[in-house]
C-alpha cells in the first residue's frame, strides 16, 4: 500500500480507530484503485470498499464512524469510500460485473478478515465460466436507470452521475458488440486510465463515431471529477454542456425528462 509506506503513523492511527468501531457482524475494508495497483499519479484518490452486513449499514453512525476514520488519510489524497454487503457483491461477481471484478483481481485487505477470502474463493470458480452477457447487460441497464433517477445535491453528485452513466453505457456497448470479451477486458473497463486505450486499440474497427464521442466525453467527465475532488473551480456551463452531450449520444429522452422534472 503506497500510503502505508508514505505515512506509517497515520496508517496506524486509522487502524486504531477502526478497531474500536462497534459492529453487529464482522466487516472488512478493501483498498483498490490506482494507488493500490501502483499506476497512480499525484491527483489519484485513495479508494476503499467497505464490505459490511446490511444490519450494520443501516446504522448511520457505523458508516459515519468508518468514514471519519478514513478521512484522516485526506492528508495523503482525497478519500473515496463505497459500501456494500457480501451478498450483493457475490451476486455482482456471479454476473462478472466489472466493478466487482476489480475488487477481486486488483484490491488488498486494508482492515478486517473473513469476508473477502470467501468471496475470492467463489470468484476463482466463477471466473472460469463464460461471461453471462445477458444477465450483466440487464444489471448495468438497471444501474443506469438508478443513476438517471438519482437526485443530485451538488456539483460533485452531478459529475459522479454523469461519469457512471457514461462509463456504464460504454460497458454495455462492449458487451453487445465484442463477441470474445474476456474478464481481463472487463477489469480494464473498470480502470479509468485503461478504458479508452482498450477501446481504441482493440475495438476500433467495431466502433462508430458515437462511441468515439462517448470516450471523449468520459475523459472530459473524469477531468471534472478530479477537479471537484481537489476543490478546484468547476464551470456550471461545462457540466451543462457535458450533460446534454451525453443525452444526445444516448438519445435519452427519459434522462431529459428527469432533468426537467
Amino acid at each position: 500500500m503506497e500510503f502505508e509506506a508514505l505515512n506509517p503513523n497515520l496508517y496506524a492511527q486509522v487502524l486504531d480507530e477502526l478497531e474500536i468501531i462497534p459492529s453487529t457482524k464482522p466487516y472488512q475494508i478493501l483498498f483498490y484503485g490506482s494507488r493500490e495497483r501502483g499506476d497512480f499519479h499525484l491527483e489519484s484518490d485513495l479508494n476503499f470498499y467497505l464490505v459490511a452486513h446490511s444490519t450494520d449499514q443501516m446504522k448511520s453512525q457505523f458508516i459515519d464512524s468508518i468514514s471519519r476514520a478514513l478521512q484522516k488519510l485526506e492528508d495523503v489524497a482525497p478519500v473515496n469510500m463505497i459500501a456494500g454487503d457480501a451478498d450483493s457483491l457475490r451476486h455482482r461477481l456471479k454476473i462478472s460485473e466489472p466493478g466487482s471484478v476489480q475488487l477481486m483481481e486488483a484490491s488488498s485487505i486494508f482492515f478486517g478478515e473473513g469476508l473477502f477470502e470467501d468471496l475470492k474463493t467463489d470468484w476463482e470458480k466463477w471466473k472460469q465460466r463464460e461471461i453471462p452477457k445477458s444477465d450483466l447487460i440487464a444489471y448495468l441497464e438497471k444501474r443506469i436507470r438508478f443513476f438517471k433517477q438519482q437526485v443530485t445535491r451538488n456539483i460533485k453528485d452531478e459529475i459522479s452521475q454523469l461519469e457512471r452513466i457514461t462509463t456504464l453505457t460504454l460497458h454495455i456497448w462492449a458487451l453487445q458488440n465484442i463477441h470474445d470479451l474476456t474478464h481481463v477486458e472487463l477489469l480494464k473497463m473498470d480502470t479509468p486510465d485503461q478504458l479508452a486505450p482498450l477501446f481504441t486499440n482493440l475495438y476500433r474497427k467495431e466502433m462508430e463515431d458515437s462511441v468515439f464521442e462517448l470516450l471523449e466525453l468520459q475523459t472530459r467527465v473524469r477531468k471534472l471529477k478530479v477537479d471537484v475532488r481537489w476543490k478546484r473551480e468547476v464551470s456550471r456551463e461545462d457540466i451543462h454542456e457535458t450533460k446534454y452531450k451525453l443525452i444526445s449520444l444516448r438519445n435519452d429522452e427519459e434522462f431529459m425528462m428527469n432533468l426537467w422534472a
